[in-house]
């Protein structure tokens, strides 16, 4: 909790405004692109754009768990804008609610407040230089990092001059990918030649490639080596109402009976955004086998044994 605060903000009544796009009064607009709506998978770019800003340039600020960034965006003659955290930057986020504000600093082009970063820590001034605010980051919880947002528009909109900001707020996920078709804990069986469609559901970017990587269980207990015995292969990703969504048709040609470790997931991290199941491969019965199954089955049935 900030000191420069008269009264704590209750977090939940905080969160649930942050849903609601807050606008000052301005013509301006900005829209968020993160990985499905609102909710960003770490590592995945981050997109911000605006229209309506005529006034040469926005402050955007970056508000969460143990994070804190700002950056002076020039917006265009026609007055949009855009800007991109890139995964470099994405990264370093940790899960919870991650809060932008994008400043406009109004005709007479001057900031209301700015932040100038020393030593790890930012220091926050107003007018004439005047101190009111020194943020560091990697203390604040999630509970700070909404009050810290909190300070900042209150600021903005109580400081007397023309500023205005828009507000939008994003969730943070580790990256995670789910299997909808494969039973937990069982294998997936498909005779050897078949195929099969497997599918799931994902909360990374539909730009990631989602690689399939198939092993044999049994090098993997003779060498505790994981090499893939077929080429990776990549599964389709599509846009879905509660989530992306991902599809592989798991073809087992070229696979003899056994039993296989997929893993199919986020091909940037091996420890984040993947999921394994067992495929095991069974063998075509011939002819001479189902004859013998059938008179087996006959004979039992006459001498009344089932």
């Amino acid at each position: 909790m900030y000191p420069d605060q008269k009264k704590a903000i209750p977090v939940m009544p905080l969160v649930l405004a942050a849903l609601v796009c807050i606008v000052s009064p301005c013509t301006a607009a900005i829209y968020i692109q993160a990985s499905h709506d609102c909710v960003l998978a770490k590592g995945d770019p981050l997109f911000i754009t605006g229209d309506g800003y005529h006034n040469g340039s926005a402050v955007i600020w970056g508000i969460g768990h143990s994070f804190f960034i700002h950056e002076i965006v020039d917006a265009d003659s026609d007055g949009t804008l855009t800007w991109t955290w890139d995964e470099k930057v994405t990264e370093k986020f940790h899960s919870g609610p991650f809060t932008i504000i994008v400043q406009d600093p109004g005709q007479d082009r001057i900031y209301s407040i700015v932040a100038n970063d020393s030593a790890g820590k930012s220091l926050l001034t107003i007018a004439d230089n005047v101190s009111v605010l020194t943020v560091d980051a990697p203390t604040m919880d999630i509970p700070a990092a909404l009050d810290l947002a909190d300070f900042l528009k209150n600021q903005i909109a109580g400081s007397g001059m023309d500023d205005s900001f828009l507000l939008q707020t994003v969730y943070v996920e580790e990256p995670t990918l789910h299997l909808s078709t494969v039973e937990l804990g069982s294998p997936l069986k498909v005779p050897a030649g078949g195929y099969v469609l497997v599918q799931g559901t994902m909360n990374m970017a539909l730009e990631n490639r989602i690689a399939v990587r198939i092993y044999d269980t049994s090098v993997i207990e003779k060498t505790s080596h994981r090499i893939p015995i077929r080429a990776i292969d990549s599964a389709l990703t599509g846009s879905g109402v509660w989530g992306n969504t991902w599809e592989y048709s798991l073809d087992t040609a070229g696979l003899g009976p056994g039993e296989y470790l997929v893993e199919i997931g986020w091909d940037r991290s091996v420890k984040s955004g993947q999921n394994v199941f067992i495929l095991m491969v069974t063998g075509n019965e011939s002819m001479m086998d189902k004859m013998l199954k059938e008179l087996l089955w006959r004979t039992t049935k006459f001498f009344g044994c089932v």
